[in-house]
C-alpha cells in the first residue's frame, strides 16, 4: 500500500469516527425525548483504486445515517395505543361511580334496606315517635342516594361531552402541524438522492401518536414519507391538506354542549368553493316507522377508539341505559310505595310546592300515563323494551324512561313525621312487604354497572400489557441504550485516536525524510 492509500485510510477512519460520535451524541441527547428513534452511521468498506505498483487496499466511507425504525411495529403500536386510550378513558370516567356503587354509605341498596327495616320497626310499634322519625329519615336517605346517583350519571355525561370537544379541538390543532411536517418531508425527499431528516420523521410519528390517543383512527405512511390520517375512511390529514372537526354549523372550536351527532368534518375543497361538511354521527332511528317493516337503525359514529371513542360510547350507550334503569327504579318506588302511603315523588318544575306523586297524573309522551306504563310490564320487561338491541325494543318505552318529569335527579321524599300520626301497623307491614319487589331492580342496576366496569378494567389491563409488549419490541429496535452508546463512544474514540496516530506517524516520517534530503 502506498503512502497516499495510507493517508486515505487514516482520513476515512477520522471521518467514520466523527460520524459515529455525532450519531452517539444525538442518541444520548434524544434518549430523553419521547418518540426519538435511534440513529446509526452507515459505514461501508470500500476498495481503494488499484495501481500498477500496489495491490488493492481497503478503507471506510460514511454513507449517511440509518434511522433504526420498524414500520410494522410502529403501525401495530399506534393501533394498540388507540385501544389502550379507549379503555383507559372509560375506566377513568366512571371511577367515581364505581366507588359509589360499592360504598355502602353511598349506595342506593343500603339506603333502601334501611328504609324497609325502618318500616318493619314501625309495624311493631306504629305510635313510637322514634320509629316514625326513623322512617322519615330513611325515606329522605333513599331520595338523597337516588338523586346523588343520578347527579353522578349526569356528571359523567357532561364530562364526556366536554371531553369529546376537547379531544376534537386538540386534534384540530395537531392536524395542521402534521400537514406542515408532511410538507417539509416532501420537500426534502428526492428518490435516490436525498431522504427526509430523521428529526422530521420523528416529529411526524409523535403527532400521529397523539392523534391516535385522542381520536383513534388510522395512520398511513405514504411512499414519500408523509403521513395521512383517517377517521373511519375520512381524511383528517391528507399529506399537506388538513381538515378540521366543527359543529353542525361548520364553526369552531367544537362546543362542549354538542353531542356526537352534532359533529362535522369540514373537508377542504378547491379554492373559492364552499367546504364540505361531512356528518360523522347518526342518531338512532326507525326505518319505515309505523309499518310492518319497522326496524331500529342503531346510532352510529365515526369515533370507535381513543378518547373520542370512549366519550362517544359513554354518551350514546352507557349513560342513557343507566339513566333509564335509575329512572325506572324511581318510578317503581313512587308506583308501589305510594299505594301504601304517599312518600316519594318527583319535584314539580312547574310548581315547587306540589310534587308529582300520582303517576296517573303524569302523561307519557306517546300517550297514556306513567301509571299505565308501570301496569303494562314488570321492571325487567320494561328495561328490555327500552334496549335498542333487544328484539322487543319499543322506542316509546325508551322515550318515556328518559322523559324529563320522571328524571331521578328530581326524585324526592315528601314524608314528614306528622304524616305518620295515627297510622296503623298495616302501613309499616305493607311497606316492608315490598322489599322483595325491589330486589331485582337493585340487583340489575348494581350488577350491570359492576359487570360493565369490571369488563372495562380487564380490557384495559390486557390493552396496557399489549401496549407495553409492543413498546418494548419497538424500543429493542428504535430505543436508545445508554450503556450501548457509551460503549460505541469508546469504540469511536479509539478509531479516532488510531487514525490520528496514523496521520501523525506519517507526518513524522515525511518530516524525517525531508530533513534527510535537505541534509539537515
Amino acid at each position: 500500500m502506498n503512502s497516499a492509500a495510507i493517508f486515505d485510510s487514516a482520513m476515512a477512519g477520522l471521518q467514520s469516527a466523527q460520524a459515529g460520535m455525532v450519531a452517539t451524541s444525538q442518541n444520548v441527547t434524544g434518549s430523553a425525548v419521547a418518540g426519538y428513534v435511534r440513529r446509526s452511521p452507515n459505514l461501508k468498506i470500500a476498495g481503494l483504486a488499484p495501481s500498477g505498483l500496489e495491490k488493492t487496499g481497503t478503507s471506510f466511507a460514511v454513507e449517511g445515517f440509518t434511522r433504526n425504525y420498524s414500520a410494522l411495529l410502529q403501525r401495530q403500536l399506534l393501533e394498540q395505543q388507540s385501544q389502550t386510550s379507549y379503555t383507559s378513558t372509560l375506566t377513568q370516567s366512571v371511577a367515581a361511580l364505581d366507588a359509589m356503587m360499592v360504598n355502602a354509605s353511598a349506595s342506593v341498596t343500603g339506603a333502601l334496606g334501611a328504609f324497609f327495616n325502618a318500616a318493619g320497626s314501625l309495624a311493631n310499634e306504629p305510635t313510637n315517635s322514634a320509629y316514625q322519625h326513623a322512617l322519615v329519615g330513611a325515606a329522605d336517605q333513599v331520595a338523597d342516594r337516588v338523586r346523588g346517583l343520578a347527579i353522578e350519571i349526569e356528571r359523567i355525561r357532561s364530562n364526556a361531552n366536554q371531553g369529546l370537544a376537547d379531544a376534537l379541538n386538540q386534534a384540530n390543532t395537531l392536524a395542521p402541524q402534521l400537514a406542515s411536517v408532511n410538507g417539509q418531508i416532501k420537500g426534502s425527499f428526492v428518490p435516490g438522492v436525498s431522504t427526509p431528516s430523521p428529526d422530521l420523521l420523528d416529529e411526524r410519528d409523535r403527532i400521529a401518536s397523539q392523534l391516535q390517543d385522542l381520536i383513534g383512527g388510522t395512520t398511513l405512511i405514504n411512499e414519500d414519507g408523509t403521513a395521512s390520517y383517517l377517521v373511519q375512511g375520512q381524511h383528517l390529514v391528507d399529506r399537506q391538506i388538513a381538515n378540521q372537526f366543527t359543529n353542525a354549523t361548520g364553526t369552531t372550536p367544537v362546543r362542549g354542549d354538542q353531542g356526537p351527532n352534532d359533529i362535522r368534518l369540514k373537508v377542504a375543497t378547491s379554492p373559492g368553493l364552499k367546504p364540505n361538511l361531512v356528518q360523522l354521527g347518526f342518531a338512532e332511528a326507525l326505518s319505515d316507522a309505523g309499518t310492518a317493516n319497522e326496524k331500529v337503525i342503531p346510532a352510529k359514529n365515526a369515533f370507535k377508539d381513543g378518547q373520542a371513542g370512549a366519550f362517544t360510547h359513554l354518551m350514546q350507550s352507557f349513560v342513557p341505559n343507566l339513566k333509564m334503569s335509575l329512572n325506572l327504579l324511581s318510578l317503581s318506588l313512587v308506583d308501589k310505595v305510594n299505594t301504601v302511603k304517599p312518600i316519594f315523588g318527583f319535584a314539580n318544575q312547574a310548581d315547587a310546592n306540589t310534587p308529582l306523586q300520582n303517576l296517573s297524573s303524569i302523561p307519557v309522551p306517546s300517550g297514556g300515563s306513567y301509571a299505565d306504563l308501570m301496569a303494562s310490564a314488570d321492571f325487567s320487561s320494561l328495561i328490555d323494551q327500552a334496549n335498542v338491541n333487544s328484539a322487543n325494543f319499543d322506542p316509546r318505552v325508551k322515550q318515556a324512561l328518559l322523559h324529563a318529569p320522571v328524571n331521578a335527579a328530581l326524585f324526592l321524599s315528601n314524608l314528614e313525621p306528622q304524616d305518620l300520626q295515627g297510622v296503623s301497623a298495616s302501613v309499616g307491614v305493607n311497606i316492608e312487604n315490598l322489599r322483595q319487589d325491589f330486589t331485582q331492580p337493585l340487583t340489575f342496576i348494581t350488577s350491570s354497572v359492576a359487570t360493565t366496569i369490571a369488563t372495562w378494567k380487564n380490557d384495559h389491563k390486557a390493552n396496557d400489557a399489549m401496549s407495553q409488549i409492543l413498546s418494548d419490541q419497538k424500543n429493542a429496535v428504535s430505543g436508545v441504550n445508554l450503556d450501548e452508546e457509551a460503549a460505541n463512544l469508546v469504540k469511536y474514540q479509539q478509531l479516532y485516536n488510531a487514525s490520528s496516530k496514523l496521520i501523525q506517524t506519517g507526518r513524522q516520517m515525511f518530516d524525517t525524510l525531508l530533513a534527510m534530503m535537505s541534509g539537515n
